[in-house]
């Protein structure tokens, strides 16, 4: 874009802009303007709106509600236990069912960083599209990116032990298995994520 239309658009923007705030910002104002007051009314009791969920591709799921699931507080040690269990258990799962498979394409590829703490796991199904599915130790959260779903930032359930997405309550190891099968079609497919008993 030419930064000379930028500052024209925004120079025309910021007057229009302060009038609409100064007009709402003040009930005088409103209260003045038949428009403005007519305006103010109709906007000031939203009608029921449906809800729109603008940034997700999938729609919620009814199976688990948000809520059921509790984020752990978990230290920086179980953090890393339980992450790395869940990346290590998916890492081996999916090399030994796409080589079981012979998806043409397919790659399983796990890369820990310098310190072994953040590590990233990169699943491509070939022409299917691609997994990443990544530790975030700072938020102690998995983060996965799915190419049917998209973005996705799980957390810890310590009571339930399992992965889940706190926007719908939905486990990063049934999201999994539901979408692989689609994409893999075979319904043997069974992710597991949990971290090796005591």
């Amino acid at each position: 874009m030419n930064r000379c239309a930028s500052s024209v658009r925004s120079a025309l923007a910021r007057p229009a802009s302060r009038a609409v705030r100064t007009a709402f910002s003040r009930p005088a104002a409103i209260s003045s303007s038949p428009f403005l007051r007519s305006a103010f009314s109709a906007t000031a009791r939203p009608q029921s709106v449906p809800v729109c969920r603008c940034f997700s591709s999938t729609p919620s799921r009814l199976g688990n509600e948000p809520g059921k699931y509790k984020i752990g507080q978990l230290s920086d040690r179980e953090y890393h236990d339980v992450s790395n269990a869940a990346m290590d258990h998916l890492t081996e799962y999916l090399e030994e069912k796409l080589d079981e498979l012979d998806v043409d394409g397919s790659d399983v590829e796990y890369s820990l960083s310098t310190c072994g703490k953040s590590g990233v796991l990169t699943v491509k199904l070939g022409d299917r599209g691609t997994y990443v599915i990544n530790k975030q130790p700072p938020n102690k959260q998995i983060w996965l990116s799915s190419p049917i779903s998209g973005p996705k930032r799980y957390d810890y359930d310590l009571d339930h032990r399992v992965w889940f997405y706190h926007r719908d309550g939905d486990l990063m190891h049934d999201l999994l298995n539901r979408e692989l099968r689609e994409l893999l079609g075979d319904e043997t497919i069974s992710v597991d994520l949990a971290e090796e008993e005591d």
